[in-house]
């Protein structure tokens, strides 16, 4: 690999969980030398708290640069398209963390060109490649990020909790955005097939994708048909392990996301109807945590479904492809099985 300036590793130090060896590279893609002196400047200590949150900067600090103010405004511009710098009440800040940088500069196809596979394939190796089977050893209560369980899977299963409903989880939200994938564009080459757009934002993260020029804002039924359209895909529903879903809803596939492995189980498990399974394999091959197998049932004296309880994690997407209707979901968790919050992104 090339040398590069030095300065890049002072910025990678400023992330917190940023490797020496990929970030200060990734960041070298992402901010030429001039945009690299932007972001080891800031915090812009003069700048005027009544600005509030936004990217504005004072004319002390571009003094200080010595640049022209034109020229600066058009690079933080830059920076905040690319997923480097955000909009807060002290100016422009840094991505604050590993996650962050992650899922903010990979989206955005605008500057594929000049960013260079070189900049995916290095996201793809800080990332580490995932790989099957899926480990299942974990702790549900670290975990990051939750299976929200396919909304037909549970739409008949009494005290379904509104935070499990995906049909009341988008209902709530006053402005959703769908965005490429970070994950799925940097393994390019993947197993599941899925399109790149495929991330649903809301809230401030959403606000920040449309501002950004990143995403597109969708309706309600918009919402619900991309949701549908991923049901024909091996993909799970995942959102941050808390009650309340205000960032983001994945759909994601083992082959090109690493938080499948980890992400905690839902307050389901799925069942099978021994007599309606004609053991077409559809489920075995659908279960991303190998939580299902075909064995002879000497009851029945045939082949069917099991299910091991201890692997499934509840994402009901075994329920919704079966075409014999012969798998359901039954709840077997509290309600405060659901953390009450959770922060990865500080």
């Amino acid at each position: 690999m090339s040398e590069i300036d030095p300065i890049y590793a002072e910025l990678a130090s400023r992330i917190q969980g940023a490797d020496e060896k990929y970030i200060p590279r990734i960041l070298s893609r992402l901010a030429n030398i001039e945009q690299a002196k932007i972001l080891k400047a800031l915090p812009d200590k003069d700048r005027d708290p009544a600005a509030g949150a936004s990217l504005s900067i004072s004319d002390t600090f571009v003094e200080n640069l010595g640049m022209d103010k034109e020229i600066v405004d058009k690079h933080i511009r830059e920076l905040f398209e690319k997923g480097v710098l955000f909009p807060t009440r002290k100016g422009p800040q840094m991505a604050r963390n590993w996650m962050q940088l992650h899922d903010s500069t990979l989206p955005n196809p605008k500057y594929d060109e000049s960013l260079g596979n070189e900049f995916f394939d290095l996201w793809g190796e800080a990332d580490r490649k995932p790989k099957r089977p899926i480990e299942t050893k974990f702790d549900p209560d670290a975990s990051d990020f939750r299976i929200i369980p396919k909304w037909k899977s549970i739409k008949n299963i009494p005290g379904v909790l509104p935070q499990e409903d995906m049909r009341q989880i988008l209902k709530s939200q006053e402005l959703m955005v769908i965005i490429p994938c970070g994950c799925k564009r940097s393994f390019r080459e993947r197993e599941c097939g899925t399109p790149d757009e495929s991330c649903i934002t809301v809230g401030r993260a959403a606000q920040y994708n449309l501002d950004s020029g990143l995403g597109r804002k969708i309706t309600y039924e918009e919402a619900l048909e991309i949701l549908e359209k991923f049901d024909q895909y091996p993909v799970l529903n995942l959102t941050i392990n808390q009650g309340d879903v205000n960032t983001l809803i994945c759909n994601c596939h083992w082959c090109c996301c690493n938080a499948v492995k980890g992400a905690a189980k839902t307050r389901f498990i799925a069942y099978e109807d021994a007599e309606k399974c004609q053991t077409c394999n559809i489920c075995v091959e659908r279960c991303q945590y190998d939580a299902i197998q075909i064995k002879y049932d000497p009851e029945l004296d045939k082949e069917r479904s099991y299910t091991d309880p201890e692997l499934c994690r509840g994402c009901g997407d075994c329920v919704i492809s079966c075409p014999h209707e012969a798998r359901g979901m039954k709840a077997i968790r509290p309600p405060d099985h659901i953390p009450e919050s959770v922060k990865i992104y500080s």
